[in-house]
């Protein structure tokens, strides 16, 4: 069927489908759903196990070794990290990417299965593990609540209210508070008193707990009724707490109030706090509904916060740190601005080679391709994001091609003279399914990115879905559009009766001139092609390799680390003068901190990170790129300078978020000295080279911390009826609070906390006299000497009950406190200890030269029977990248060579277009030397897509070959005219690709695919035209025919 005369036949219905794609296309390009980036599900999820008071060590093997035990046996698990830490447990798993996205929820029901079947197996005071699935969701509205003068739990309460009145909202997933210090009551009593009055802090504790716990009276029956019996009195608040009353030893009543300090505060350390500015805030993240468009969540967000700020107290203030919808706006309108300049310049481009008509007829054809796209998109849940948006640009030239050659075959068709319906349709029903062909290929090159199960894979996919359906939406339009648009618009008078010779102009003159000449010496143009590709290879070594660029955000976060074992106080404290120095710095707009974790993962492209008290956090905004780049070297400086014990890192926005360094080489085995000192080893390597930033050398855990060993002493203690509960009681009470009940006012809760100090409410220093008194009175004090001692009046009453309730010392119970030094935090990779020595790569390196400048020697290093070493980082993201990629390249491969042999019926003109192929690197690798461009993953694509476009054009150039040999003229002039006539398609396919992504140089992230699209497809296209002719020349033996005279 003639698709192009079919269509021409029923132009009423054309036309209403024109309509139709216009508006259709408008409407959808406001209702698709837009965001910064593709959603991508992190599948990642945390199980975290708090066990008091066993060591790093006792963790690993009681708790996270059951746990991990336990979820090995899970389907679809690509990896198991762990973290054991003093108390707490932390095992990640992350689901292999091979896992369909609708399965995620069902593997995490299926965990929460295996973690009830272990807590069997862990310690009876380890408590019950938390599953957390959802620390991949992206809260892309985050905001600083600050109220200078407001306590924080007048913030928490407002910050409350506004969480409640934003879940309402369509399209509001999540709502989460950081930063909030919980209230908590205090009971603080001095030893001395305690000594003095005769008070035993059990009475305290069991006061307390009986008046705030509810009780329960069983029921009263009366008649036919059956009443439930409450006794009413529980206590509520710090003031019914100083009510209590407590007796001496003495028989003496004392109120609480009276004799200890009682008062609502926050819990001590302060930790997990949050900063704005210096000041102490509350964070507030907002995530979205899958599908919704972030920009109308965003402003229905901020009508909602404004239709509340009656209900806030003035000085309350929401301010933004990071809000996704501006940026999305932003990305759009920039990328939106590119879209048209791209379009203007593809068209200007036609006009100026092909005439003022036919430009506008493809360029037409173009806009209604991509209005055609939107409205499939939406249908597909498609999104506007900075992939598709690209993808747009990178088809920009692309989505002409398949018009411009059907527009020149019928201006050739018109110049020779043929009839106009001849003319119109002909090239049309001539060249169909090769260029149907043709773009199927240009298709298929992209398919194994989108076939890609990894990160980098999921997140570039959507370059693949835009092409497939815009390149396939052009072939249609190319076929029926031009031809009916041509009917309308060009001027056939001027053809008619003016057969023309369109080739024979002095350029195509030249042209028939030097294909004789390269015809003719076959070899020797072989030779010269090969050597310069043999050239570009070996330069390809000074190429600068990367994985992805960082994004161009006026915001950067510095990661801050103290030593292990430094106070959350000190830690807090550091970041309120770091904040308030940076402010003054010009240039510096706001200083967002937080303490222990990343607030919120807000932000696709940066790390989440959860680590601990020693741990600090800044988001820093500048006024834009360019002074976030000058001002970096001087923030650097500014922390090395002032806080030299402490690990600092300034990180930009970049989508390698799987690793914490982007230079990093893992040590894997048993025994955890070995581990060090392998690190150490490396790390030396690391700090040697001078592509590498020594500042930035590391571990990825501190290998060792100190700790306080108390040594219990156990038939001692016995005897004195004092237990290792008794002795932790105390110094918890002594040294930070003992958590002992909780009072509820509903349903918020309020722990209750009882502190023993010194009179003048300092803590006890001195640990080994720190008394100790016991939960259960010393029954061993009622000795039948002691019985009769008050029998006959020796000692009296008082006496034995300062036997019974007296505290000892802790030196009594104890054999002394040593400093001692413990494994802090154990790493574990799928089961083994790990360590890893991290690094970043010196100013204007990349991290793939860092990583070259000490592979030899970390590859040396000496492992002993049981130990491997890994390389991670980007490097390792990469090659899993690409080892993704090219494991499917072979797929595409099969697919493009079996469309290649469904064309041609034939094998050597596949092969003659396959042969073509490795000329692209003559183009690509000087200019990507000059450029200083990176070769980077996108890079890798569009060398991958524009292999697609090169035999796009190798079969438009065969495919009219074959038609002038088919049509009897002489094989040796066939492929010399058919070169020639095929050179303005060709060349303006390519040359509107090529002008087409221009306004992607300048982008991060599509700068190389860019230049690397740009210089490929003009060298190899140009060679093409060379190559072509005499590989068919070769291959089919042909030779220029010999005159006989």
């Amino acid at each position: 069927m003639n698709l192009s005369y079919e269509t021409y036949k029923r132009q009423t219905i054309f036309w209403c489908v024109v309509i139709l794609i216009v508006i259709s296309g408008i409407y959808s390009f406001f209702k698709i759903s837009k965001l910064e980036d593709p959603e991508i599900v992190v599948m990642q999820a945390m199980v975290v196990t708090v066990y008091p008071g066993a060591s790093a060590h006792e963790v690993e093997l009681q708790v996270t070794n059951v746990i991990e035990n336990e979820l090995r046996s899970m389907d679809g698990i690509a990896e198991i990290q762990s973290t054991s830490m003093a108390n707490i447990s932390k095992v990640s798993v992350m689901l292999k990417f091979t896992v369909p996205e609708k399965e995620i929820t069902q593997h995490w029901d299926v965990m929460r299965r295996k973690i009830a079947a272990a807590k069997s197996k862990l310690p009876t005071n380890a408590m019950e593990p938390m599953v957390m699935d959802d620390i991949g969701d992206v809260y892309g509205m985050f905001y600083a609540m600050t109220g200078e003068g407001f306590s924080y739990e007048e913030l928490n309460k407002y910050a409350n209210f506004i969480k409640r009145e934003l879940l309402i909202l369509d399209g509001v997933k999540r709502v989460e508070i950081f930063g909030n210090q919980p209230p908590c009551i205090d009971i603080e009593i001095s030893k001395e008193k305690i000594a003095q009055l005769g008070i035993y802090p059990a009475q305290i504790v069991l006061s307390v707990n009986n008046q705030a716990s509810p009780v329960y009276a069983g029921n009263y029956e009366q008649d036919d009724e059956v009443l439930r019996l409450g006794i009413n009195g529980k206590i509520k608040t710090e003031d019914d707490i100083k009510n209590i009353i407590i007796k001496g030893f003495e028989g003496d009543q004392f109120r609480l109030g009276d004799i200890a300090k009682i008062e609502r505060t926050v819990a001590e350390p302060a930790r997990y706090q949050f900063l704005y500015n210096g000041e102490n805030a509350l964070a507030i993240s907002v995530s979205m509904e899958s599908g919704n468009n972030i920009i109308d969540v965003g402003k229905e967000v901020e009508e909602r916060l404004e239709e509340m700020s009656s209900q806030i107290p003035a000085g309350i203030q929401l301010n933004k740190v990071f809000f996704q919808p501006e940026k999305v706006q932003t990305a759009i309108n920039d990328f939106m601005l590119n879209l048209v300049v791209s379009v203007v310049i593809v068209i200007l481009v036609l006009m100026f080679t092909m005439g003022f008509k036919s430009g506008v007829i493809i360029g037409s054809g173009l806009v209604l391709t991509v209005l055609t796209t939107f409205p499939v998109l939406l249908a597909l849940d498609g999104t506007l994001q900075r992939i598709s948006l690209g993808a747009f640009i990178v088809a920009m030239g692309m989505l002409v091609d398949n018009a411009i050659v059907v527009m020149d075959g019928i201006i050739v068709d018109l110049q020779f003279g043929k009839p106009v319906k001849t003319a119109l349709f002909s090239t049309a029903k001539k060249t169909a399914m090769a260029l149907l062909g043709a773009t199927s290929i240009a298709i298929v090159a992209f398919l194994p990115v989108y076939l890609s199960p990894d990160t980098a894979g999921i997140y570039i996919g959507d370059l693949f879905i835009v092409l497939c359906i815009s390149l396939g939406i052009s072939w249609i339009f190319a076929l029926t559009q031009v031809p009916i648009f041509s009917a309308r618009m060009l001027n056939f008078k001027s053809y008619r009766g003016k057969k023309q010779k369109p080739f024979d102009s002095r350029i195509y003159q030249w042209q028939r001139k030097f294909l004789h000449v390269v015809l003719d010496k076959k070899i020797t143009t072989l030779l010269v092609v090969f050597a310069l590709l043999a050239v570009s290879l070996y330069g390809f070594k000074f190429v600068k390799r990367t994985f992805f660029p960082d994004f161009t955000y006026d915001q950067a976060f510095v990661e801050y680390t103290r030593p292990l074992n430094t106070s959350p106080t000190q830690v807090m404290a550091d970041l309120k003068t770091i904040s308030n120095d940076l402010l003054k710095i010009e240039g510096v707009k706001n200083v967002t901190a937080s303490h222990g974790m990343t607030p919120s993962r807000y932000c696709l492209v940066r790390a989440y990170n959860v680590v601990g008290d020693n741990y600090g956090e800044f988001i820093i905004d500048f006024d834009d790129y360019a002074t976030m780049k000058k001002l970096r070297p001087q923030i650097e400086r500014y922390f090395r300078e002032n806080y030299p014990d402490a690990y600092t890192r300034f990180r930009l926005y970049n989508i390698s978020i799987l690793s914490s360094h982007t230079v990093e080489v893992e040590f894997t085995g048993p025994d955890p000295q070995v581990l060090r000192d392998l690190e150490q080893q490396a790390e030396k390597i690391m700090k040697q080279s001078p592509k590498i930033n020594p500042y930035t050398v590391q571990p990825n855990v501190e290998p060792i911390s100190k700790y306080l060993a108390i040594d219990y002493l156990q038939t001692t203690a016995q005897q004195i009826n004092t237990t290792r509960n008794d002795v932790s009681n105390t110094l918890l009470a002594a040294t930070d609070k003992l958590p002992f009940a909780t009072l509820w006012d509903g349903n918020v809760a309020t722990p209750v906390n009882l502190k023993i100090r010194n009179s003048d409410g300092s803590k006890i220093k001195d640990l080994k006299n720190i008394p100790v008194w016991n939960i259960i009175p010393n029954l061993n004090a009622l000795s039948e000497l002691n019985i009769s001692n008050l029998l006959v009046n020796s000692n009296s009453m008082s006496e034995l009950q300062k036997k019974i309730v007296t505290p000892v010392p802790l030196s009594q119970v104890t054999n002394g406190i040593d400093l001692s030094w413990e494994n802090g935090v154990i790493q574990r990779k799928n089961g083994q200890r790990s360590i890893q020595a991290q690094c970043e790569p010196a100013p204007d390196v990349s991290p793939e030269e860092a990583r070259l400048s000490i592979k030899d020697a970390i590859e040396e290093i000496e492992l002993p029977i049981g130990y491997k070493m890994e390389w991670m980082g980007e490097y390792d993201m990469q090659q899993r990248a690409l080892i993704n990629v090219f494991n499917l390249l072979p797929l595409a491969g099969v697919l493009i060579i079996f469309i290649l042999v469904m064309l041609f019926n034939d094998y050597k003109k596949p092969l003659i277009i396959l042969l073509c192929l490795p000329i692209v690197f003559i183009g690509i690798v000087p200019v990507l030397i000059l450029s200083k461009q990176p070769f980077s993953f996108t890079a890798i694509v569009g060398t991958i897509g524009m292999a697609g476009m090169l035999i796009k054009n190798s079969i438009v150039l065969l495919e009219e070959i074959e038609h002038l040999i088919n049509s009897k003229i002489d094989p040796y002039t066939a492929v010399i005219e058919a070169t020639i006539s095929r050179t303005r398609p060709v060349m303006m396919a390519s040359i509107t690709t090529i002008l087409g992504v221009i306004p992607l140089i300048t982008d991060p992230m599509y700068g190389p695919l860019a230049v690397t699209i740009m210089s490929g497809l003009l060298v190899g296209t140009l060679i093409t035209l060379v190559l072509v002719p005499i590989f068919y020349a070769r291959f089919y033996n042909i030779k220029k025919q010999v005159t006989k005279l």
